[in-house]
């Protein structure tokens, strides 16, 4: 906000005010005739600095003032604080003596410098209206606030040390992670054991990245509460329970708030993506054919969308970390959506267990087979009201297949072998398709997930 801005509201205030029955002639002037010019003005110096981790009054004096020019002048104050460029402002209430809550204050600092605990010197932007006889005149300065943000620290990365890694010290194959993120922003750090490497129950420790290679001290580890953990190396082992047939032991941290949790995963055949492009109305499937986290599908985005495990409810459901329009990490604590990629068609990508997507571009699926000598596509157009691929073309009965942006590194056929299995296309080394007798066809290609593509084929 502006200094004008601030100035503006603090006159309507100030006007507001003053319309009180205390005032009756209001036929008389309310100012006399020209006076002497005057200089008025005032200085405004930093406070005490402050803690947010240890300052435990409600209210903090943002700075000192001081009129200067005229004496016995009375002024209202209004204060902005910014980033360090000056791109981004809050305004504070202030009262009388210039104090401003705390806790508005700490979540303005927040907002605009972060919340790793190092001390901020944060530019400080005031407007007064001094009062000088009846007659206001606007004014502004400036001064600094030194604050220290209330955050633990937090390190880059860090790893289990326990029964998966014969409790080495030194070992890093067990990486908690939050994406590369700056760690104050997204304190969250998860990391995903699998389950062929666990035969008992975990027992372990965590070890910071300035631990690693002997260093316990600073290792978090069990506490007296449940999902809380210790810091400094002061309790014992945390310990996570054996599932049998579990694919993965996801692990996750929130350095900010010292929680920890765990969960055994045993994914289903499908994960969903449900997006703008439907109007959040729609759960398009993900088909994962290993059970190892790793789903794939095929659909027409437009705007923000997320992940889910369930089509007909939002329990678990993934969100955006960080990355860019067509991949990037996840993560199931909250969060804002996947970025909207640009509308169109695209291969779906989710590691559920990394908690990672990638977004491929589908340019052009189109038709090659016998009746073109295999080289010269048909391309295919995209009808987004009905949901499908389309061409019109004359082929003969010595078979073809769908390929997607000119290049057979995806292609589609029939699954099983079968060549007339419409109903069921496949990736995965599919067989030619065929129709009865050479002619021309409309052809209409859905394309979604494994076990759920078809075409739909019509004579013309």
């Amino acid at each position: 906000m502006s200094m004008k801005k601030i100035l503006s509201m603090m006159g309507i205030a100030l006007l507001m005010a003053s319309c009180t029955e205390d005032y009756k002639d209001w036929a008389a002037p309310i100012a006399n005739g020209p006076e002497d010019a005057i200089s008025v003005g005032f200085t405004a110096s930093p406070s005490s600095a402050i803690n947010f981790a240890d300052y435990t009054e409600d209210t903090y004096k943002l700075f000192d003032a001081t009129i200067t020019g005229v004496e016995g002048a009375t002024a209202t104050y209004g204060a902005e604080i910014t980033n360090e460029d000056g791109s981004k402002a809050i305004t504070l209430e202030l009262d009388e003596n210039n104090n401003v809550n705390t806790a508005e204050l700490e979540s303005a600092v927040y907002a605009l410098w972060g919340r790793r605990p190092v001390a901020r010197t944060i530019p400080v932007n005031i407007a007064a209206l001094i009062n000088v006889n009846g007659v206001s005149y606007a004014s502004q300065g400036s001064t600094t606030l030194t604050a220290t943000p209330n955050a633990p620290e937090i390190e880059e990365a860090y790893y289990i040390t326990g029964t998966v890694n014969g409790w080495d010290n030194t070992n890093t194959d067990y990486e908690l992670s939050n994406g590369g993120a700056d760690p104050y922003e997204n304190s969250i750090f998860t990391v995903m054991i699998p389950g062929e490497k666990v035969t008992g129950d975990i027992e372990f420790k965590v070890t910071p990245k300035s631990g690693i290679g002997g260093d316990w001290s600073k290792c978090l580890t069990a506490s007296d509460n449940e999902g809380v953990f210790a810091t400094n190396n002061k309790g014992g082992n945390l310990k996570v329970a054996y599932v049998e047939g579990a694919k993965f032991y996801r692990i996750t941290f929130d350095m900010m708030n010292q929680a920890w949790s765990s969960e055994a995963l045993k994914f289903g055949d499908y994960f969903y993506e449900i997006g703008n492009e439907s109007g959040w109305g729609t759960a398009h499937a993900l088909y994962g054919a290993n059970g190892d986290g790793k789903f794939l599908g095929y659909y027409y985005l437009d705007g923000e969308f997320k992940f889910k495990p369930n089509a007909d409810d939002w329990n678990d459901d993934l969100e955006y970390v960080s990355g860019d329009n067509m991949s990037g990490t996840l993560q199931s604590s909250g969060g804002p959506n996947c970025p909207d990629p640009g509308a169109g068609f695209y291969q779906i990508n989710l590691d559920a267990a990394a908690m990672t997507y990638s977004l491929t571009k589908v340019e052009v699926i189109s038709i090659i087979g016998d009746f073109n000598g295999w080289g010269a596509d048909v391309d295919m157009t995209y009808n987004k009201e009905a949901g499908c691929w389309e061409a019109t073309a004359e082929v003969n009965a010595n078979g073809f297949k769908f390929r997607m942006n000119h290049d057979w590194a995806i292609s589609w056929g029939g699954a099983n072998g079968d060549g007339k299995l419409y109903d069921n296309l496949t990736q995965n080394n599919g067989a030619n398709i065929v129709v009865d007798a050479a002619g021309t066809y409309k052809f209409q290609l859905y394309l979604s997930c494994e076990g759920k593509n078809k075409v739909v084929i019509t004579k013309q």
